[in-house]
């Protein structure tokens, strides 16, 4: 899994880089980076999520634990993050459902996104149920 991402749709191109180089954290850590975009004009604004999302046999859940703005932003940036992790829930993987979370960058207007996957578990391996 790698640590970082970029992503690019012609208009804007994002950036997610995690500090140390790490993609696997201690559920309650804080999680450090650098969102960086570069566009022709000004994007309007820019968010992070930090978003977990459940898949199995049952269907799908998606749900976001944090949202940071970058409000203002100039036509090409980089600007430093924390996002704090909550305790639950872990990664996983089952036989019928598993749990993975990432981060994702948005710009808008527009519907350029760049997701970078984290695992968020003790020992910071997603447990494998299966």
């Amino acid at each position: 899994m790698s640590p970082d991402g970029r992503a690019s749709s012609g208009a804007v191109t994002l950036e997610l880089t995690l500090e140390h180089g790490h993609s696997a954290f201690e559920p309650g850590s804080r999680v450090a980076g650098v969102a960086g975009w570069s566009a022709s004009a000004p994007p309007a604004r820019l968010e992070l999520q930090l978003v977990w999302r459940a898949i199995g046999w049952g269907g799908r859940d998606f749900k976001i634990v944090e949202t940071l703005g970058f409000d203002d932003p100039e036509a090409r940036e980089r600007r430093p993050f924390i996002v704090s992790l909550p305790a639950t829930p872990y990664s996983f993987q089952g036989a019928l459902i598993s749990v993975s979370w990432a981060l994702e960058l948005s710009s808008f207007p527009g519907d350029e996104k760049l997701s970078v996957d984290i695992v968020v578990a003790p020992g910071r391996c997603a447990v494998d149920l299966r």
